[in-house]
Protein backbone atom coordinates (compact mmCIF):
# COMPACT_ATOMS: atom_id res chain seq x y z
CA UNK A 1 0.00 0.00 0.00
CA UNK A 2 1.23 3.40 -0.76
CA UNK A 3 2.10 6.28 1.35
CA UNK A 4 -0.59 8.21 -0.04
CA UNK A 5 -3.36 5.78 0.62
CA UNK A 6 -2.38 5.01 4.48
CA UNK A 7 -2.22 8.86 5.16
CA UNK A 8 -5.59 8.88 3.52
CA UNK A 9 -7.07 6.46 5.57
CA UNK A 10 -5.29 7.32 8.27
CA UNK A 11 -6.61 10.51 8.52
CA UNK A 12 -10.57 9.81 7.27
CA UNK A 13 -10.23 7.20 10.66
CA UNK A 14 -8.85 9.74 12.71
CA UNK A 15 -11.68 11.90 11.53
CA UNK A 16 -14.16 9.67 11.42
CA UNK A 17 -13.72 8.65 14.95
CA UNK A 18 -13.83 11.79 16.35
CA UNK A 19 -16.66 13.02 14.88
CA UNK A 20 -18.75 10.18 15.83
CA UNK A 21 -17.45 10.68 19.50
CA UNK A 22 -18.50 14.50 18.86
CA UNK A 23 -21.61 13.65 17.57
CA UNK A 24 -22.19 11.02 20.17
CA UNK A 25 -21.67 13.54 22.93
CA UNK A 26 -23.71 16.24 21.43
CA UNK A 27 -26.80 13.80 21.27
CA UNK A 28 -26.66 13.37 24.93
CA UNK A 29 -26.25 16.99 25.42
CA UNK A 30 -28.88 17.54 23.14
CA UNK A 31 -31.37 15.22 25.24
CA UNK A 32 -30.36 15.78 28.65
CA UNK A 33 -30.98 19.58 27.22
CA UNK A 34 -34.30 19.14 26.21
CA UNK A 35 -35.88 16.48 28.77
CA UNK A 36 -34.80 19.36 31.65
CA UNK A 37 -35.78 22.56 29.44
CA UNK A 38 -39.45 20.42 29.04
CA UNK A 39 -39.47 19.60 32.63
CA UNK A 40 -38.67 23.16 33.64
CA UNK A 41 -41.52 24.14 31.32
CA UNK A 42 -43.98 21.51 32.60
CA UNK A 43 -43.41 23.16 36.02
CA UNK A 44 -43.96 26.58 35.46
CA UNK A 45 -47.63 25.47 33.62
CA UNK A 46 -48.36 23.18 36.41
CA UNK A 47 -47.60 26.17 39.11
CA UNK A 48 -49.69 28.68 36.47
CA UNK A 49 -52.55 26.30 36.32
CA UNK A 50 -52.73 25.37 39.84
CA UNK A 51 -53.17 28.96 40.28
CA UNK A 52 -56.08 29.21 37.90
CA UNK A 53 -57.64 25.53 39.40
CA UNK A 54 -57.43 26.92 43.04
CA UNK A 55 -59.23 30.39 42.19
CA UNK A 56 -62.48 28.50 40.66
CA UNK A 57 -65.50 27.57 43.11
CA UNK A 58 -67.08 24.14 41.52
CA UNK A 59 -66.18 21.56 39.76
CA UNK A 60 -67.52 22.48 36.47
CA UNK A 61 -65.55 25.44 35.97
CA UNK A 62 -62.49 23.84 37.51
CA UNK A 63 -62.92 21.10 34.54
CA UNK A 64 -63.57 23.65 32.12
CA UNK A 65 -59.95 25.39 32.96
CA UNK A 66 -58.21 22.31 32.53
CA UNK A 67 -60.14 21.24 29.03
CA UNK A 68 -59.11 24.52 27.35
CA UNK A 69 -55.42 23.88 28.57
CA UNK A 70 -55.98 20.90 27.34
CA UNK A 71 -57.31 22.03 24.10
CA UNK A 72 -54.83 24.62 23.18
CA UNK A 73 -51.51 22.83 24.66
CA UNK A 74 -52.71 19.34 23.73
CA UNK A 75 -51.12 17.42 27.01
CA UNK A 76 -52.85 15.82 29.68
CA UNK A 77 -53.68 17.42 33.14
CA UNK A 78 -54.59 15.53 36.35
CA UNK A 79 -55.65 17.04 39.55
CA UNK A 80 -54.58 14.86 42.52
CA UNK A 81 -55.47 14.40 46.17
CA UNK A 82 -53.06 14.33 49.19
CA UNK A 83 -52.09 10.67 48.19
CA UNK A 84 -51.41 11.72 44.53
CA UNK A 85 -54.41 9.40 43.47
CA UNK A 86 -56.23 11.32 40.67
CA UNK A 87 -59.57 12.40 41.13
CA UNK A 88 -60.14 14.79 37.88
CA UNK A 89 -58.30 14.10 34.27
CA UNK A 90 -58.57 15.84 31.23
CA UNK A 91 -57.06 14.50 27.75
CA UNK A 92 -55.06 11.94 26.73
CA UNK A 93 -51.26 10.96 26.56
CA UNK A 94 -50.21 10.52 22.66
CA UNK A 95 -47.87 7.70 23.61
CA UNK A 96 -48.93 5.42 26.58
CA UNK A 97 -46.19 2.96 25.49
CA UNK A 98 -43.45 5.97 26.00
CA UNK A 99 -41.67 6.41 29.40
CA UNK A 100 -43.41 9.86 30.79
CA UNK A 101 -42.00 12.64 33.31
CA UNK A 102 -44.43 15.22 35.05
CA UNK A 103 -45.00 18.31 35.64
CA UNK A 104 -46.67 18.45 39.60
CA UNK A 105 -47.71 21.85 41.59
CA UNK A 106 -49.81 22.05 44.72
CA UNK A 107 -53.13 23.77 44.28
CA UNK A 108 -52.71 25.94 47.51
CA UNK A 109 -50.57 26.15 50.45
CA UNK A 110 -52.52 23.73 53.00
CA UNK A 111 -51.32 21.30 55.26
CA UNK A 112 -49.76 18.40 53.44
CA UNK A 113 -52.65 15.67 54.75
CA UNK A 114 -55.43 18.56 52.85
CA UNK A 115 -53.22 19.34 50.00
CA UNK A 116 -53.99 18.65 46.45
CA UNK A 117 -52.20 18.71 43.07
CA UNK A 118 -51.95 19.62 39.48
CA UNK A 119 -49.59 17.38 37.45
CA UNK A 120 -49.15 17.56 33.61
CA UNK A 121 -47.83 14.09 32.70
CA UNK A 122 -45.53 14.46 29.51
CA UNK A 123 -44.74 10.97 27.10
CA UNK A 124 -40.93 11.34 25.89
CA UNK A 125 -42.11 10.20 22.08
CA UNK A 126 -42.46 14.20 21.22
CA UNK A 127 -39.08 14.42 22.93
CA UNK A 128 -37.29 11.28 21.09
CA UNK A 129 -39.02 12.70 17.57
CA UNK A 130 -36.69 16.14 18.27
CA UNK A 131 -34.01 13.75 19.14
CA UNK A 132 -34.55 11.50 15.96
CA UNK A 133 -34.27 14.63 13.90
CA UNK A 134 -31.20 16.33 15.50
CA UNK A 135 -29.78 12.43 15.01
CA UNK A 136 -30.51 12.95 11.68
CA UNK A 137 -29.72 16.37 10.78
CA UNK A 138 -26.22 15.12 12.65
CA UNK A 139 -25.71 12.49 10.72
CA UNK A 140 -26.04 13.71 7.36
CA UNK A 141 -23.39 16.57 8.64
CA UNK A 142 -21.01 13.92 9.57
CA UNK A 143 -21.40 11.93 6.33
CA UNK A 144 -21.01 15.47 3.96
CA UNK A 145 -18.11 15.96 5.95
CA UNK A 146 -16.65 12.54 6.02
CA UNK A 147 -16.78 13.29 1.78
CA UNK A 148 -15.24 16.72 2.30
CA UNK A 149 -12.75 15.55 4.20
CA UNK A 150 -12.01 12.21 2.00
CA UNK A 151 -12.01 15.33 -1.25
CA UNK A 152 -9.63 17.25 0.98
CA UNK A 153 -7.59 14.72 2.65
CA UNK A 154 -7.20 12.65 -0.57
CA UNK A 155 -5.73 16.59 -2.54
CA UNK A 156 -3.42 16.67 1.01
CA UNK A 157 -2.16 13.62 0.67
CA UNK A 158 -1.20 13.95 -3.06
CA UNK A 159 0.45 17.15 -2.09
CA UNK A 160 2.23 15.93 0.92
CA UNK A 161 3.26 12.80 -0.27
CA UNK A 162 4.40 14.23 -3.73
CA UNK A 163 7.82 14.86 -2.86
CA UNK A 164 8.30 12.07 -0.86
CA UNK A 165 7.08 10.17 -4.35
CA UNK A 166 9.70 12.17 -6.41
CA UNK A 167 12.59 11.52 -3.62
CA UNK A 168 11.47 7.69 -4.17
CA UNK A 169 11.70 8.04 -8.22
CA UNK A 170 14.93 10.04 -7.33
CA UNK A 171 16.28 6.44 -5.42
CA UNK A 172 15.44 4.32 -8.28
CA UNK A 173 17.46 6.58 -10.88
CA UNK A 174 20.21 6.11 -8.26
CA UNK A 175 20.19 2.73 -7.62
CA UNK A 176 20.22 1.97 -11.07
CA UNK A 177 23.36 3.71 -11.77
CA UNK A 178 21.86 7.34 -12.52
CA UNK A 179 22.73 9.96 -10.60
CA UNK A 180 22.37 13.09 -13.53
CA UNK A 181 19.33 14.22 -11.97
CA UNK A 182 19.66 15.00 -8.16
CA UNK A 183 16.41 15.52 -6.35
CA UNK A 184 16.25 18.83 -5.01
CA UNK A 185 13.57 20.87 -2.77
CA UNK A 186 13.07 24.14 -1.49
CA UNK A 187 10.95 23.36 1.49
CA UNK A 188 12.13 23.76 4.92
CA UNK A 189 10.16 21.45 6.38
CA UNK A 190 11.56 17.60 6.85
CA UNK A 191 10.56 16.40 3.80
CA UNK A 192 13.13 19.21 2.71
CA UNK A 193 15.34 17.95 4.56
CA UNK A 194 15.18 15.04 4.13
CA UNK A 195 15.65 15.58 0.10
CA UNK A 196 18.60 17.18 0.57
CA UNK A 197 20.43 14.69 2.80
CA UNK A 198 19.76 12.47 -0.05
CA UNK A 199 20.83 14.46 -2.94
CA UNK A 200 24.34 15.36 -1.01
CA UNK A 201 24.16 11.37 -0.32
CA UNK A 202 24.07 10.79 -4.06
CA UNK A 203 26.14 13.70 -4.92
CA UNK A 204 28.91 11.95 -2.89
CA UNK A 205 28.35 8.40 -4.14
CA UNK A 206 28.71 9.86 -7.60
CA UNK A 207 31.92 11.06 -6.47
CA UNK A 208 33.16 8.17 -4.63
CA UNK A 209 32.17 5.84 -7.43
CA UNK A 210 33.91 8.04 -10.06
CA UNK A 211 37.12 8.13 -7.82
CA UNK A 212 36.47 4.05 -7.29
CA UNK A 213 36.73 3.76 -11.52
CA UNK A 214 39.93 6.24 -11.42
CA UNK A 215 41.70 3.88 -8.64
CA UNK A 216 40.73 1.00 -10.62
CA UNK A 217 41.50 2.10 -13.61
CA UNK A 218 44.88 3.29 -12.42
CA UNK A 219 45.29 0.15 -10.95
CA UNK A 220 44.97 -1.24 -14.04
CA UNK A 221 47.74 1.02 -14.79
CA UNK A 222 49.61 0.75 -12.48
CA UNK A 223 49.92 -3.22 -12.94
CA UNK A 224 50.64 -3.41 -16.43
CA UNK A 225 53.07 -0.88 -16.13
CA UNK A 226 54.87 -2.66 -13.21
CA UNK A 227 54.44 -5.88 -15.53
CA UNK A 228 56.14 -4.25 -18.29
CA UNK A 229 58.99 -2.86 -16.49
CA UNK A 230 60.00 -6.25 -14.29
CA UNK A 231 58.96 -8.07 -17.94
CA UNK A 232 62.67 -6.59 -19.59
CA UNK A 233 64.93 -6.65 -16.64
CA UNK A 234 64.02 -10.70 -16.15
CA UNK A 235 63.63 -11.73 -19.70
CA UNK A 236 67.39 -9.99 -19.83
CA UNK A 237 68.53 -11.72 -16.92
CA UNK A 238 66.92 -15.14 -17.64
CA UNK A 239 69.18 -14.66 -20.87
CA UNK A 240 72.39 -13.88 -19.98
CA UNK A 241 72.06 -16.67 -17.07
CA UNK A 242 71.32 -19.32 -19.77
CA UNK A 243 73.90 -18.19 -22.23
CA UNK A 244 76.43 -18.17 -19.04
CA UNK A 245 75.36 -22.37 -18.21
CA UNK A 246 74.87 -23.44 -22.19
CA UNK A 247 77.42 -26.12 -22.38
CA UNK A 248 78.42 -24.42 -25.66
CA UNK A 249 79.93 -21.10 -23.77
CA UNK A 250 82.08 -23.01 -21.82
CA UNK A 251 84.25 -25.38 -23.60
CA UNK A 252 87.01 -22.48 -23.89
CA UNK A 253 89.16 -22.19 -20.73
CA UNK A 254 90.89 -18.95 -21.87
CA UNK A 255 91.09 -15.39 -20.22
CA UNK A 256 88.70 -14.66 -23.29
CA UNK A 257 86.17 -17.17 -21.82
CA UNK A 258 86.24 -15.92 -18.38
CA UNK A 259 85.96 -12.11 -19.14
CA UNK A 260 82.68 -13.28 -21.30
CA UNK A 261 81.41 -14.92 -18.17
CA UNK A 262 82.15 -12.47 -15.96
CA UNK A 263 80.37 -9.90 -18.06
CA UNK A 264 77.56 -11.95 -18.60
CA UNK A 265 76.72 -12.02 -14.42
CA UNK A 266 77.76 -8.31 -14.31
CA UNK A 267 74.60 -7.79 -16.62
CA UNK A 268 72.14 -10.51 -14.82
CA UNK A 269 73.28 -9.13 -11.58
CA UNK A 270 72.68 -5.21 -12.83
CA UNK A 271 69.10 -6.11 -14.01
CA UNK A 272 68.71 -8.40 -10.74
CA UNK A 273 69.48 -4.90 -8.83
CA UNK A 274 67.41 -3.13 -11.10
CA UNK A 275 64.26 -5.68 -9.83
CA UNK A 276 65.52 -5.28 -6.19
CA UNK A 277 65.25 -1.26 -6.92
CA UNK A 278 61.76 -1.55 -8.41
CA UNK A 279 60.49 -3.50 -5.75
CA UNK A 280 62.27 -1.51 -2.90
CA UNK A 281 60.58 1.81 -4.31
CA UNK A 282 57.41 0.27 -4.89
CA UNK A 283 57.29 -1.29 -1.33
CA UNK A 284 58.21 1.92 0.65
CA UNK A 285 55.62 3.66 -1.71
CA UNK A 286 52.61 1.44 -0.93
CA UNK A 287 53.42 1.50 2.99
CA UNK A 288 53.63 5.67 2.52
CA UNK A 289 50.18 5.38 0.84
CA UNK A 290 48.60 2.92 2.91
CA UNK A 291 49.87 4.71 6.25
CA UNK A 292 51.99 1.46 7.24
CA UNK A 293 55.29 3.55 7.37
CA UNK A 294 55.54 4.95 10.40
CA UNK A 295 55.71 8.42 10.61
CA UNK A 296 57.56 10.98 13.47
CA UNK A 297 57.82 14.25 12.85
CA UNK A 298 60.52 15.86 14.78
CA UNK A 299 63.29 18.72 14.78
CA UNK A 300 65.85 16.72 12.23
CA UNK A 301 69.46 18.63 11.60
CA UNK A 302 70.11 18.53 7.70
CA UNK A 303 73.79 18.40 7.84
CA UNK A 304 74.25 14.64 8.53
CA UNK A 305 71.21 14.14 5.92
CA UNK A 306 73.97 16.46 3.67
CA UNK A 307 76.83 14.57 4.17
CA UNK A 308 75.23 11.05 3.56
CA UNK A 309 73.81 12.65 0.09
CA UNK A 310 77.34 13.52 -0.61
CA UNK A 311 78.95 10.78 0.01
CA UNK A 312 76.65 9.06 -2.26
CA UNK A 313 76.11 11.04 -5.27
CA UNK A 314 79.51 12.68 -5.36
CA UNK A 315 81.17 9.80 -6.75
CA UNK A 316 78.08 9.39 -9.54
CA UNK A 317 78.33 13.07 -10.61
CA UNK A 318 82.20 12.84 -11.03
CA UNK A 319 82.10 10.00 -13.24
CA UNK A 320 79.34 11.82 -15.54
CA UNK A 321 81.50 15.01 -15.60
CA UNK A 322 79.11 16.86 -13.30
CA UNK A 323 80.32 19.61 -10.71
CA UNK A 324 78.09 18.88 -7.44
CA UNK A 325 77.46 21.53 -5.45
CA UNK A 326 76.15 20.91 -1.98
CA UNK A 327 75.12 23.98 0.10
CA UNK A 328 76.15 23.02 3.92
CA UNK A 329 73.93 23.97 6.37
CA UNK A 330 73.42 23.92 9.97
CA UNK A 331 69.94 24.31 9.52
CA UNK A 332 67.50 22.12 11.75
CA UNK A 333 63.88 21.04 10.16
CA UNK A 334 60.67 19.60 11.72
CA UNK A 335 60.30 16.30 9.75
CA UNK A 336 62.01 12.93 9.35
CA UNK A 337 65.19 12.14 8.32
CA UNK A 338 64.57 8.93 6.33
CA UNK A 339 61.70 10.70 3.83
CA UNK A 340 63.86 13.93 3.75
CA UNK A 341 66.68 11.84 2.57
CA UNK A 342 64.42 9.59 0.44
CA UNK A 343 63.17 12.58 -1.35
CA UNK A 344 65.98 14.40 -2.08
CA UNK A 345 68.06 11.30 -2.84
CA UNK A 346 65.34 10.65 -5.85
CA UNK A 347 65.69 14.98 -6.86
CA UNK A 348 69.24 14.43 -7.35
CA UNK A 349 69.36 10.78 -8.57
CA UNK A 350 66.98 12.05 -11.28
CA UNK A 351 68.87 15.54 -11.91
CA UNK A 352 72.57 13.66 -12.21
CA UNK A 353 70.66 11.15 -15.02
CA UNK A 354 69.35 13.87 -17.01
CA UNK A 355 72.26 16.64 -17.16
CA UNK A 356 75.01 16.11 -20.01
CA UNK A 357 77.34 18.84 -18.42
CA UNK A 358 77.19 21.11 -15.90
CA UNK A 359 76.40 21.25 -12.36
CA UNK A 360 73.30 19.88 -9.89
CA UNK A 361 72.89 22.31 -6.97
CA UNK A 362 71.74 21.55 -3.55
CA UNK A 363 70.53 24.43 -1.30
CA UNK A 364 68.89 24.94 1.66
CA UNK A 365 67.84 28.59 2.74
CA UNK A 366 65.58 30.05 4.76
CA UNK A 367 62.13 31.35 3.14
CA UNK A 368 59.26 33.36 5.27
CA UNK A 369 60.41 31.56 8.20
CA UNK A 370 60.53 28.06 6.80
CA UNK A 371 63.69 25.98 5.85
CA UNK A 372 63.73 25.59 1.74
CA UNK A 373 65.87 22.86 -0.04
CA UNK A 374 66.07 23.22 -3.88
CA UNK A 375 67.33 20.79 -5.84
CA UNK A 376 68.50 22.17 -9.81
CA UNK A 377 70.03 21.04 -12.77
CA UNK A 378 71.89 22.62 -16.11
CA UNK A 379 70.08 19.62 -18.05
CA UNK A 380 67.61 18.71 -20.53
CA UNK A 381 65.11 19.91 -18.60
CA UNK A 382 60.91 19.28 -18.81
CA UNK A 383 58.24 20.29 -21.42
CA UNK A 384 55.60 22.06 -20.28
CA UNK A 385 52.62 19.19 -20.90
CA UNK A 386 54.61 16.82 -19.07
CA UNK A 387 54.81 18.79 -15.70
CA UNK A 388 51.42 17.92 -14.28
CA UNK A 389 52.19 13.67 -14.99
CA UNK A 390 55.71 13.10 -13.70
CA UNK A 391 54.94 12.62 -10.07
CA UNK A 392 52.35 9.65 -11.85
CA UNK A 393 53.86 6.00 -10.99
CA UNK A 394 55.90 4.91 -14.07
CA UNK A 395 55.57 7.65 -15.71
CA UNK A 396 58.56 8.72 -18.08
CA UNK A 397 59.19 11.55 -20.52
CA UNK A 398 61.76 9.64 -22.48
CA UNK A 399 60.98 6.13 -21.43
CA UNK A 400 63.89 4.23 -23.33
CA UNK A 401 66.64 6.65 -21.71
CA UNK A 402 65.31 6.33 -18.26
CA UNK A 403 65.34 2.83 -18.43
CA UNK A 404 68.98 2.44 -19.40
CA UNK A 405 69.90 4.62 -16.73
CA UNK A 406 68.67 2.66 -14.24
CA UNK A 407 65.03 4.42 -13.17
CA UNK A 408 62.23 2.93 -12.08
CA UNK A 409 59.59 5.47 -12.90
CA UNK A 410 58.32 5.60 -9.60
CA UNK A 411 60.71 8.48 -8.22
CA UNK A 412 58.77 10.84 -8.30
CA UNK A 413 55.56 9.27 -7.06
CA UNK A 414 57.66 8.45 -4.34
CA UNK A 415 59.03 11.68 -3.67
CA UNK A 416 54.85 13.23 -4.07
CA UNK A 417 54.17 10.54 -1.04
CA UNK A 418 56.75 11.61 0.92
CA UNK A 419 55.66 15.35 0.74
CA UNK A 420 52.41 13.95 1.69
CA UNK A 421 53.63 11.99 4.66
CA UNK A 422 55.70 15.29 5.44
CA UNK A 423 52.90 18.01 5.10
CA UNK A 424 54.65 19.59 2.39
CA UNK A 425 54.44 20.49 -1.14
CA UNK A 426 56.85 19.72 -3.96
CA UNK A 427 57.06 22.60 -6.32
CA UNK A 428 58.61 22.64 -9.72
CA UNK A 429 59.67 24.81 -12.87
CA UNK A 430 61.71 23.72 -15.83
CA UNK A 431 62.91 25.47 -18.82
CA UNK A 432 63.75 22.97 -21.76
CA UNK A 433 67.23 22.70 -22.70
CA UNK A 434 68.22 25.42 -19.40
CA UNK A 435 67.10 22.95 -16.99
CA UNK A 436 65.22 22.16 -13.80
CA UNK A 437 64.30 23.14 -10.25
CA UNK A 438 62.65 21.24 -7.77
CA UNK A 439 61.82 22.73 -4.25
CA UNK A 440 59.61 21.94 -1.13
CA UNK A 441 60.10 23.65 2.13
CA UNK A 442 59.48 22.24 5.92
CA UNK A 443 58.75 24.07 9.30
CA UNK A 444 62.49 25.07 11.13
CA UNK A 445 63.25 23.22 13.80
Amino acid sequence: MSIRRRFLITFLSLVFFGVMAISTFSILFVRNHLLQTSRDSLDQQARYLATLVAAQTDSVAVRDVLNDYVRFTNHQVELLDADLVPYMRAGALEDTTAPTFPGIAALREAPTADREYVRIPASEAAIRGTLARVRYIIYAGILLALLATAGASWILADRLTLPIRDLAQAARRITEGDATELPRSDRRDEIGALTRDVAAMAQRLQEDIADLKRLNQAQEDFIAALSHEMRNPIFSARGYLEMAIDDDGLKGQGELDRAGLRELLQKSHRNLLRIHTLFADMLQLVRLEFGQEPVQLGATPLEPVLRDLEETFLPLAQERGLQLILHHSGESIQGQKELVKVTLSNLLSNAIRHTENGEVRLEVTRHNGRVRLTVSDTGVGIEAEHLERIFEKFYRIDKARSREEGGTGLGLALVEQCMKSLGSRMEVASVPGQGSRFWFELPAG
